[in-house]
Formats: structure tokens, sequence, C-alpha cells
């Protein structure tokens, strides 16, 4: 802060961990700390505001084990559930039994699916996926991605395309969380975009980052939404969307992981304009 130009205004918001108190409990402190300056701009020191926020990230914490064991505690028998549907589909039922099962397992797969992405929330919020990283190399995982959701972009005949990348550098990254955004962001992309739409892909080097963008021509999203859709189970409010099944949570997902990583998420979107989310993964 102290080393921050006179004409730039600066903030700087971090939690720090103390060493345990007489109970052995560990503290954690959240710091605010902007410039104390003069008339001409000279820094004479700075301000800092300390919070105990121990009781809050316990809470946090408990939250989290409490969801996630909830979620592993349903998605088994929901997968036996399903299981068993689908070997009753599979035999001699009649048209409106088949109607009537048929969603059922939609639905049951559907809290499936939340209790799995419930569960990988909770990893991402211990601290797991940082546990594991190794070099990767951006465009052959965008190629993957690419290529495995092909299939459902061409059943909505969706052009899905992948930019000529030039020479990249690598990133160090999870490999299965960072198969999860790009996953989550191109399947976002293929739900909200109608079908003969396109959706764009490609990367670059930007500063210290590489910067991957996903790009769909889209519903698109109101700037004044922009700040919540990261936020678990918000969904965008608009007539075109309320067919399209989904969580919430996919989003959110996204966000813990990149900022697991030291990344950063953009996203530019208007209404019935499409929409581009910018993923920045710091090089190697």
């Amino acid at each position: 802060v102290l080393e921050a130009p006179a004409d730039e205004s600066i903030e700087v918001s971090e939690e720090v961990c103390l060493e345990p108190g007489t109970n052995n409990a560990e503290i954690i402190i959240g710091a605010n700390c902007v410039p104390f300056r003069d008339r001409l701009g000279r820094n004479l020191g700075t301000i800092t505001v300390l919070h105990d926020i121990t009781t809050l990230k316990r809470m946090d914490q408990l939250k989290s084990e409490f969801v996630a064991m909830v979620a592993h505690e349903i998605r088994s028998p929901m997968n036996s559930v399903l299981t068993q549907l689908k070997v009753v589909l599979a035999g001699e039922t009649t048209l409106k039994q088949r109607d009537i099962l048929g969603r059922a397992a939609e639905k049951i797969a559907a809290l499936s699916k939340l209790a799995s992405e419930l569960l990988d929330l909770a990893k991402i919020e211990s601290g797991l996926i940082t546990q594991e990283r190794e070099e990767i190399q951006i465009a052959q995982l965008l190629e993957e991605q690419v290529a495995f959701h092909q299939a459902p972009a061409q059943a909505k005949s969706i052009q899905l395309s992948l930019a000529h990348l030039p020479t990249l550098p690598t990133v160090m990254a999870n490999r299965l969380n960072l198969e999860e955004v790009f996953s989550n962001l191109i399947g976002n992309a293929i739900k909200y975009t109608p079908e003969s739409g396109k959706i764009a892909i490609d990367a670059a080097v930007e500063g210290d980052y590489v910067c991957v963008r996903v790009t769909d021509t889209g519903v698109g999203i109101a700037e004044e939404e922009f700040d919540r859709i990261f936020d678990r189970f918000y969904r965008i409010k608009n007539p075109k969307t309320r067919f399209v099944i989904g969580t919430g949570l996919g989003l959110s997902i996204v966000k813990s992981i990149v900022d697991a990583h030291q990344g950063l998420l953009r996203v530019e979107s208007k209404p019935d304009q499409g929409t581009t989310f910018a993923v920045f993964l710091p090089c190697t």
C-alpha cells in the first residue's frame, strides 16, 4: 500500500492466520489496508482495520461439512433409484408409463447431479484442489473439451469451434478442476444458445496470464445480474431460460476453482446478444 503511486486508489484485503492462542485455537483476522495521504498526495502512512473473523470462518467450515455430509448420504440412494428406473424403462411399459417414469428419471438425475456439485463445492472450499497441481497445456485441454461437447452442440445445430491458437505457456493447475471449469462454461453456452447458434473458443497470452474466452450467441445476461450469477443456486430470471434444467451451482464452482488457482474470471454480455466468459490463469 505504501508503494502505490499517489494517483492510484488502492485497498488491500487479506485474511491472516495467527498462531493458536491460550485455548490452542487458530485465530483468523480480516485486514483491510488503505493509504493515508496529505493534500499533495504524499503517503504519510496507512490506515488498517482488523476484524476477528474466526467465528465466521468456523461457521462457514461447519456449513460446508454439513452440506458435504448430506450430499454424500443422498447421492448413493438416488443413483440406485435411477438405475432401477432405467431397468424398468428397458422392459415392457405402456406409453403413459414410459412418460411418467422418464420424467421421474430426469428429476432423480438432476438431484444426483446437484449432490455431486455440492460435494465438488465442499472440496473446493476445503482447499483440497490446491494440493495436486501439474503443468497443463491449455491448448490440448481445450481441444479435448471441444471434441467432447461436439455431440450435444450438433444436436442443437450449434457451431462449436476452437480458434487456431498461438503457442501458449503452460499453467500450473489441477487438471480435473480445469476440465470442470471449461466443461461448465461450454456446457452452459450450449444450454443457453438457441438452435443454429455459434460458440467460439480462443486463448491468448495477456500480461502474466493465459486468457481463455468462451463466446456464445445465446440469450445473454443483463448487466445488473453480473454480480449474482456466481452466487450458489442463482438462476437468471429470463422467460427464454425457464425450460433450461440446471442447479445454479455451475458458475459458482467455476469461480471457486479459478479463485483457488489465483486466477480471474470476467464476463461480458448483453441480453439477446450473447455472452463471453474470460478465464485468466497465471502463466508458469
